[in-house]
Order: structure tokens, then C-alpha cells, then sequence
């Protein structure tokens, strides 16, 4: 007598499947949003769009993942590897987001930062080249300025002995040191005039462009600077324009052998 074996075949999870599939899928939603808005072919609310499509995937694509271990647990079918890879997938998107969130929280809400808040450094090109969508550069209302005197109390202007056209040239390698983009420069001429330098920097997150002007001035005891950093459409700039400016400052006072207060 013959004996008949029998195989079962285990059966494929089709949530596994399907959460792999759409964690795969948020992938390159989130990367179109990011590089369409380096490129300029989305403005910041698409990409914004965009990108939060790709992590609303990411998260359904979690839950999917979840149920589906727990239907392979209590069921014993495969796709425990589609499972593992779909979580990893979801989270690699959904913790920079929320990791984001949850710093942004702590900080405020903020897009420009000056040093001189009762007469910020003016942008002349830029306030001409920047789209009417842009940001306001008319300046800091009673709220921002209360807002960041609390948050960011250590910037404020800088005083040095050399002389303005010195310290416009350090200021200029700096510059160009950070791969800013010059929109204009305008060297300092005795006391007539102040000396002036535009410019555009990619901030973060999603390489959001921040406006910059430095003011070379000179004083009675040498030269004075001033720094403004405005985010161009975002509200919010988690940070970035105050570590700017103070980056920047700091290493133009070693440069001019300065110590910091």
C-alpha cells in the first residue's frame, strides 16, 4: 500500500504584502516632495504635502504591519520578512518626522532673528528679488521680539577694534567659506556708509532658504556688526537662524582675536 504524503502549503500573510508594498510605495513619495522643492518645481506647501503624504503611507503601512504579525503569530502563515521589513521602512520615515515635531516644540515660533531688534539690518536686493508670498521683511513684531530676547539672549551685536573694511573681508571669506549664495556686497566706506551683505542660505528641514544680511558699521571705537537670518516661507525655523548667527559671529570674533561675552 502506497502512501499518500501531504504537503500543506503555508500561506503567504497578504497584510504582510501589503505593507511592504506601501512602505516601499511612501519611499519615494517623501524623496519626490524633498527634491522637487531643491529643484523649485514645488513650492513649499506641495512639498510639504508631499512629503506628509509619504509618512501618512509609512504609518498605514506600520499599522498593516502590526495586525499582520499578529495574524502570522496566531495563524503560523509566512511574510514574517515583509513584516520586519515594512516596520523598518515605516519608521525610517515616521521617526525624523516626529523627532522633528517633538523638537520644534520646544522652541519658538520664530522665522526671522537679528541681533539688532530695534533697528535690524535692512535688505535692499533681496527685499526686491524675494517673492510677495515671501515672509515679510518689515521686521520683528512686540510678540517675536519678546519671543526671542527669552529664547535666544545671547545674540546681540558685536563690537571690534579693527577697522570696517577689515572685518567686511573677513566677514566676505566666512561667507564664502559656508557656500552662501552673495546676492550683494557692499563694502563699507569710512563713515559714510555702512557696509552691506546679502545673501541666501538652505536651512533645515527640507533645505528651506533663509535670507541673510550683514551690517559693517563703523562706531566711535571701530566697527560694529550686525546679522539678520529670515526663513523665506516657512513660520517656524527650529533654531536654525539663531545657530547661524551665532556660528558665524563666533568665528569672525577668533578671527579678529575677539573673546566672546
Amino acid at each position: 500500500m502506497i502512501r499518500r504524503r501531504l504537503y500543506v502549503e503555508e500561506r503567504m500573510s497578504r497584510l504582510a504584502v501589503w505593507s511592504l508594498r506601501l512602505a516601499v510605495f511612501a519611499l519615494p513619495v517623501t524623496a519626490i516632495g524633498i527634491a522637487c522643492y531643491f529643484t523649485e518645481v514645488f513650492d513649499l506647501t506641495s512639498a510639504l504635502y508631499a512629503v506628509l503624504a509619504g509618512v501618512a503611507l509609512a504609518a498605514l503601512a506600520l499599522l498593516l504591519a502590526l495586525a499582520a504579525f499578529v495574524v502570522i503569530w496566531n495563524e503560523g502563515l509566512r511574510g514574517l520578512g515583509r513584516v520586519i521589513g515594512a516596520g523598518a521602512l515605516a519608521l525610517a520615515l515616521i521617526a525624523p518626522t516626529a523627532g522633528l515635531a517633538a523638537f520644534g516644540a520646544r522652541l519658538p515660533v520664530l522665522h526671522e532673528v537679528s541681533t539688532d531688534l530695534d533697528d535690524p539690518p535692512v535688505f535692499v536686493t533681496l527685499a526686491v528679488a524675494r517673492s510677495r508670498a515671501a515672509n515679510s521683511l518689515d521686521g520683528p513684531d512686540e510678540a517675536a521680539v519678546a519671543a526671542q530676547e527669552d529664547a535666544y539672549p545671547a545674540i546681540h551685536p558685536m563690537d571690534f577694534d579693527s577697522a570696517p573694511d577689515d572685518v567686511f573681508n573677513d566677514l566676505m571669506v566666512l561667507v564664502a567659506r559656508r557656500k552662501w549664495t552673495v546676492v550683494d556686497a557692499v563694502p563699507p566706506r569710512g563713515g559714510q556708509r555702512d557696509g552691506r551683505i546679502e545673501a541666501v542660505a538652505r536651512g533645515l528641514p527640507l533645505g528651506l532658504r533663509d535670507d541673510i544680511v550683514i551690517r559693517v558699521r563703523r562706531t566711535a571705537e571701530g566697527t560694529r556688526v550686525d546679522m539678520r537670518s529670515v526663513t523665506r516661507n516657512a513660520a517656524r525655523d527650529f533654531g536654525t537662524n539663531a545657530r547661524r548667527i551665532d556660528d558665524l559671529l563666533g568665528e569672525l570674533a577668533e578671527r579678529q582675536g575677539k573673546r566672546r561675552r
